[in-house]
């Protein structure tokens, strides 16, 4: 595949799928969309698009000079903006037939193939030709200067011309943008993130839903080390290639533990540190007017993640509880977590909070009623407050 800088394109034409279909309310999901890409390109350096323009179901960037010669770090940043279905840098010309077919013969000419196919989109109703004849007449004018053949189903080239806006932009390539809604359409949520492999995942895919992000953390200081914050500090830098700020906050589980190690039974030390976790993460949620938790947890994974253990978890909260990983099998999560680059840093050896002080059998089917009666031992408002007030907060931003 040759380089995306080849040829110096001065236009970058980006379509959305899902955001068509919102109705009423479309103008919103396209404007943060427009805005989520400005501020991305910008964040590579200042004046590299001149214009960002909605257009007829496009986004349309006109590039600088400067932002033709950075074209292939512009793509990259592309590559991670939700909310696009594709993106192609294109040319633009005049939309009058003959300067049509000699741009794309002078495009076409430079290229190895054998077969081909032109496609053309007209949104530009002016046009006196249509998108049908257009691809016969440029398509008859390659195969008489070229010698090339038509192929429509798999072409080795495809020659694309979008008519709109009174012009004609003529591209050859177009690459895939990771879909789902732009970030920060969907309201704000709360990631329990761990240093594990699951809950990364877990936060990618809120992203993709639109959502703003907070991170949520839970330690065990002194019994486990500065190593594990880190590491979820350089998790949340791979978050932040999709949001460019998350706010974290660091919650010390270690008294509520102690607590619970020396006066409740042991099988159920999991799920009561689970119960503690929800409750602060709901409140640390609540001052950051967020309106979820998002959890990695997967059914069946571990012992607390059993149906009847997240059920019993989850039952203290008001708040609804998000799993996008919920029915996903360890082979999926981890073939997501390498794709985001997060898995690395997952596997890098930590011990984690939950897996601190763990049973030797842990509850698989905890009641309700019983957890309950070991909660009744506890200062459950106490502890949840100092904890809550004890929270460290920092800004993890995409600026190391």
């Amino acid at each position: 595949m040759k380089s995306k800088l080849d040829n110096r394109p001065g236009y970058i034409i980006c379509h959305y799928a899902e955001i068509g279909t919102k109705g009423k309310n479309r103008n919103y999901f396209e404007r943060k969309l427009k805005d989520n890409i400005r501020f991305a390109i910008k964040s590579i350096s200042p004046g590299l698009v001149e214009k960002t323009k909605l257009i007829q179901g496009r986004l349309l960037l006109k590039l600088s000079p400067s932002g033709q010669d950075q074209l292939e770090n512009i793509c990259n940043v592309l590559d991670r903006i939700f909310g696009l279905a594709y993106y192609a840098p294109a040319f633009q010309i005049a939309a009058e037939m003959e300067a049509i077919n000699d741009f794309a013969l002078h495009l076409i000419e430079k290229e190895d193939f054998s077969n081909f196919r032109i496609t053309t989109r007209k949104a530009d109703q002016s046009f006196p030709v249509s998108a049908h004849r257009t691809n016969e007449i440029v398509g008859a004018h390659i195969v008489e200067q070229l010698g090339k053949k038509v192929r429509l189903k798999n072409p080795e080239l495809n020659c694309r011309i979008d008519l709109f806006f009174q012009s004609a932009f003529i591209y050859l390539k177009r690459y895939e943008g990771p879909g789902g809604l732009p970030v920060g359409v969907s309201g704000r949520v709360a990631l329990m993130l761990s240093g594990g492999i699951d809950s990364p995942v877990a936060g990618y895919y809120a992203l993709k839903r639109g959502v703003n992000l907070m991170a949520i953390h839970f330690h065990s200081l002194p019994y486990t080390t500065e190593t594990a914050l880190d590491k979820v500090r350089e998790l949340l830098h791979k978050l932040n290639i999709y949001q460019s700020r998350i706010k974290l906050y660091l919650v010390a589980l270690t008294p509520i533990q102690q607590e619970i190690l020396t006066r409740t039974a042991e099988k159920y030390r999991v799920i009561l540190y689970r119960r503690f976790m929800f409750r602060i993460a709901e409140q640390l949620a609540r001052q950051e007017e967020a309106h979820a938790l998002v959890t990695g947890e997967s059914i069946g994974q571990v012992a607390s993640q059993t149906v009847e253990n997240l059920a019993v978890i989850e039952e203290i909260v008001k708040m609804p509880v998000l799993r996008p990983l919920i029915s996903m099998d360890k082979k999926e999560i981890i073939q997501v977590a390498e794709q985001i680059d997060t898995y690395k840093i997952s596997i890098q050896p930590h011990i984690d909070c939950c897996t601190l002080f763990v049973p030797k059998h842990p509850a698989t089917k905890a009641k309700a009623r019983d957890v309950e009666a070991c909660e009744a031992k506890l200062d459950i408002e106490g502890l949840v407050k100092t904890a809550v007030e004890t929270a460290e907060m920092e800004l993890v931003s995409s600026v190391k």
